[in-house]
């Protein structure tokens, strides 16, 4: 459904102009109503010509709609993602939306992911890079720090290329002696919540 309105404004005069213009003006909006012209439709009721939408008598007798009438047509997608009101959606995230092949970047390769633990309070990132450098390329190293104290928190996990070079990472450093501690070096398994 389409409405369609014409809106006739009236430019307000300052106090002893000529009021004979407007009144020859409402004279011609009371013949345009009378020759047969649609002046306003409400789109409450849906009347011709006798009041406005924002002042229309029946505007508390007609149902509520949440949903504008002019509103375009949603696709199926659209309307299961609109289904929470109010929550905020990324553009990446959105309907129409094109996403790359390593556009997750929550998820990593994990099968070739090592934890480190018993790690001493003053081991840092380059500290375990240089350690597990000799097997090989280490593609990504991560230490657990404490955000109040910015001392480690005594593990940290080391992703490595290859699943060949963490199986003899894991095979020569589990139990090996680092900085006055004994190292425990195992496979990095998934957190259940």
């Amino acid at each position: 459904m389409v409405s369609t309105e014409e809106i006739l404004l009236e430019r307000p005069c300052a106090p002893g102009s000529k009021q004979e213009e407007t009144k020859a003006a409402g004279d011609s909006l009371a013949q345009l109503g009378k020759g047969g012209a649609l002046l306003m439709v409400c789109r409450t009721c849906g009347k011709k010509g006798d009041h406005w939408t924002s002042r229309c008598p029946y505007k508390d007798l007609a149902p509520q709609t949440e949903a504008f009438v002019d509103k375009p047509p949603t696709s199926d997608s659209n309307v299961a993602a609109s289904a929470t009101k109010g929550a905020y959606v990324p553009p990446s995230m959105r309907a129409g939306a094109e996403r790359p092949a390593g556009m997750d970047m929550r998820r990593r390769n994990e099968e070739n992911s090592v934890r480190v633990t018993n790690l001493s309070e003053d081991t840092r990132e380059p500290d375990l890079h240089e350690l597990f450098r000799i097997f090989r390329p280490v593609s990504r190293v991560y230490v657990a720090i404490d955000q109040k104290t910015g001392m480690s928190r005594g593990f940290g996990f080391v992703n490595f290329v290859n699943k060949e070079d963490a199986e003899r990472a894991i095979a020569k450093l589990n139990g090996y002696g680092y900085d006055n501690l004994i190292l425990c070096v195992e496979w990095a398994t998934t957190r259940t919540n």
